[in-house]
């Protein structure tokens, strides 16, 4: 099957996926983006493989989000480093991006958008923090350590060291730049490379690192070190169960500690009643805890924390109320019904719904008498996810209200599975995929990578983005796997994350107004003059040529159709007559506006402190693992002006084409590489696609020496090329040995076929996606020993 044919059928299970979806009322409760990436730790000059899948959106909503926006931000400066733009059809896309050879190693984040905005604000968001670590030496070794404290303990001095790779001086001086909560410093190190300095301490900051930035000519690098606190506040927040204390109603408070910069923290503590201790409580390795309390009115209660490491370590429970509602769920997270146990203080009339971001159920009126009532509420028609069940008086004023989770039924809807366990370097693996459950048919993209590039800390999951985390702030990060897994985790996050948290209620605020689709559009003056008639405009692409018209004021705009291009391929311009060298082309990409606003506006959600980088080489990866370095794109200055003549990457020819040393025609594995050549017309080369041979048939370009400007178009899906290291004198240092976009899944068992590479030890496979019910997910790990 082609790509092109690919593509339609891919496209066409999605819209179907859609359908049975909003049928089968599974709908999230508003439009949300997921991209699964292949892995969350790269190197400089890697391959990013990515899916994106719209979830929430009817189907003729996901067709209005035409182009996927992916920036790579830099976390310590927020700075755009990358950013490319990529087809979206029917709520899918499929693409990958080409790392930068001079990426400075340290944390980055990814911001996936669309097209679609609503008052400055993109319809949908995804972050997916990353960690780049570099396969290159690093261009000057730099260190940072403490030297002695001063006299007063919230004085930290500290010794910043810079020498060649070879333990020399520098020539110079090395310029440094070095941040710390709100202090912000320029400096220079001495003539032998170090700098001695000084920092105070800043209370109550969350983010203890110290972060300095080293230049050095054309080269830079980072390093970081936490700074001691020498004094410790705890951070204690009480959740009683629906919301308030209530005099003489019996309930559950949960509870839960964190210090100044949001760590957990297991503790145990003292319950007073008044003076008097009455209980002793814990938190667990969530930092939360739980007990059961009736309170008194004319009491006051306290905690005290047992932990000597605290400034402050008395904290008071919230206000009582003289009457109420108190509720009781035990299990929140069920599958098919809730069961409350009320407690009222007198008899009256209450009104009871259940509701999420999408809609409010009918509400009931019950009678409840003094004491205690037990209501099971089947969940037959509510969808799977978050919602909350709220108590009103007869005016409709909320008494008391509660979270939980429908549907919960944590079974894996995915069997995979190899035909071994274990397998050597470059050796054949072949993968069993199919579903198992309810789930009859779905869409999944499927990553084979080396374990080690898979961070617990930044790991991300169609399922738990879906119903957690991008409904729910701040999420303890989960002990033991994944967080939607383990009950007693959800039981604990629906106990203290109530509605008051939902990303749902902010996102609702700015839906008065109608979202606009963004424009790509472009300028043309002649003489730096505004026109005042239409002009034409050539544009070039791996499809062809093709004329465009602007109108008077020399202003067109480019539709998502006549962007799109190929990964890898360029796209030009050419306004006027090609002999006229007095045109001006301008070009307003509101991608690349927004982006560098979006990197301001959207941070990373820190659930752990940044790791420490004391020695900048910390950060190179293990030379053992090595993977083949794609050589970097080097653009010499120069006068010609011909068609796809700047950025060209080593070995293209004018149109993008090279072969690779495999004698494979554009093979993805090998884009840049400093061995590509240009194809030769009549010779033939592999595809990489079939692997069959074809004859290349040439590259036909514009050949006059015309001025024409090069812009960022939307590209098309890159097929990932299955490579069988068959070649024993090309080094296979490959992480990611198997990678696809999207792969139509079934209950019937499917073989998928790849290769093992050079690097050893453990891989993991992840599969996720959409099925007709429900989203998918699953993985699976497996061994390479060496020969």
């Amino acid at each position: 099957m082609s790509l092109h044919a690919r593509r339609i059928s891919i496209g066409f299970i999605f819209l179907l996926l859609f359908a049975l979806q909003t049928v089968a009322q599974i709908e999230t409760t508003r439009e949300k983006i997921f991209v699964h990436f292949d892995k969350t730790t790269y190197t400089n000059t890697e391959l990013v493989w990515f899916t994106g899948y719209l979830t929430g959106a009817s189907a003729d909503r996901a067709v209005r989000h035409e182009v996927l926006s992916l920036a790579l931000i830099r976390d310590v400066d927020s700075v755009v480093i990358k950013q490319d733009k990529y087809l979206m059809e029917n709520g899918l896309t499929m693409g990958c991006m080409l790392l930068p050879d001079s990426l400075i190693a340290g944390n980055y984040h990814f911001l996936a958008t669309t097209n679609l905005v609503k008052a400055g604000i993109p319809d949908v968001v995804f972050i997916q923090p990353i960690l780049i670590k570099t396969n290159l030496d690093p261009p000057f070794n730099a260190s940072i350590k403490f030297m002695n404290q001063e006299k007063s303990a919230n004085i930290h001095e500290l010794l910043l060291a810079v020498t060649t790779k070879d333990a020399r001086f520098l020539p110079g001086p090395v310029d440094v730049a070095y941040k710390y909560g709100k202090l912000l410093k320029k400096t220079k190190t001495n003539v032998s490379g170090e700098l001695l300095f000084t920092v105070r301490e800043q209370p109550d900051i969350t983010d203890p690192n110290l972060y300095a930035k080293l230049s050095f000519g054309k080269d830079s690098s980072f390093v970081n070190i936490p700074l001691p606190v020498s004094i410790k506040k705890a951070k204690v927040n009480f959740y009683p169960e629906g919301g308030h204390l209530v005099d003489q109603i019996s309930g559950r408070i949960a509870w839960e500690v964190k210090d100044q910069q949001s760590a957990t923290v297991t503790v145990k503590a003292q319950l007073f009643q008044d003076h008097k201790v009455i209980d002793t409580i814990e938190t667990n390795a969530y930092g939360i805890g739980k007990f059961i309390l009736t309170p008194n009115k004319n009491s006051t209660y306290s905690v005290k924390l047992m932990h000597s490491g605290f400034a402050d370590s008395i904290y008071q429970l919230p206000p009582i109320l003289k009457n109420g509602l108190g509720i009781s769920i035990a299990k929140a997270a069920v599958k098919d019904t809730l069961q409350v146990i009320i407690r009222s203080s007198m008899p009256q009339q209450i009104r009871l719904h259940i509701g999420d971001a999408n809609q409010s159920y009918p509400a009931t009126e019950i009678r409840i008498n003094e004491g205690r009532k037990l209501i099971k509420f089947p969940l037959d028609g509510v969808p799977k996810g978050l919602h909350t069940i709220t108590f009103s008086d007869s005016l409709g004023r909320p008494l008391a209200e509660r979270m939980f989770f429908a549907k919960y039924d944590p079974v894996k809807n995915l069997e995979i599975r190899t035909d071994k366990q274990s397998y050597a370097t470059r050796q054949k693996v072949t993968l069993k995929l199919n579903l198992v459950g309810a789930d009859t048919v779905g869409l999944v993209s499927i990553a084979c990578v080396q374990d080690n590039r898979i961070s617990s800390k930044m790991a991300n999951d169609i399922e738990s983005y879906t119903y957690l985390n991008s409904e729910l702030t701040n999420l303890p990060l989960a002990v033991n796997g994944r967080g939607i897994e383990d009950r007693q985790y959800m039981e604990d996050i629906l106990l203290t994350r109530g509605w008051r948290k939902y990303l749902w209620l902010e996102k609702n605020k700015s839906d008065v107004k109608e979202d606009d689709s963004l424009n790509f559009k472009i300028v043309i003056k002649r003489a730096g003059k505004k026109l005042k008639k239409p002009v034409s405009i050539s544009y070039f692409n791996d499809k062809g040529v093709g004329i465009l018209s602007t109108n008077s004021d020399g202003e067109v705009t480019l539709t998502t159709d006549a962007l799109l291009t190929e990964f890898g391929k360029k796209f030009s311009l050419l306004a006027g007559n090609a002999a006229d060298p007095d045109y001006q082309i301008e070009i307003k990409d509101p991608y690349v506006a927004n982006n560098g606003r979006y990197a301001k506006l959207y941070n990373v959600e820190q659930r752990l402190i940044p790791t420490a980088v004391q020695n900048n080489s910390v950060l190179a990866i293990n030379s053992k693992e090595k993977v083949n370095r794609l050589q970097e794109v080097v653009i010499k200055k120069s006068n010609d002006q011909s068609i796809n003549f700047q950025e060209r990457a080593r070995g293209t020819n004018a149109c993008g084409d090279y072969v690779c040393t495999s004698n494979i025609l554009n093979c993805p594995n090998h884009f840049g590489s400093s061995g590509n050549t240009q194809p030769v017309t009549g010779k033939q080369y592999r595809n990489p696609q079939t692997q069959s041979f074809s004859i290349y048939n040439g590259c036909t370009i514009v050949t006059k020496k015309v001025k024409i400007t090069n812009l960022d178009p939307i590209y098309t899906q890159k097929a990932y090329y299955v490579n069988d290291f068959a070649d024993p004198q090309e080094s296979a240092f490959v992480s990611t040995i198997y990678w696809d976009h999207a792969r139509v899944v079934k209950l019937q068992p499917q073989e998928i076929t790849f290769f093992t590479s050079d690097i050893t030890g453990k891989f993991r496979v992840v599969v996720q996606g959409l099925s007709n019910n429900d989203v998918l997910y699953g993985q699976y790990d497996f061994e390479v020993k060496n020969k």
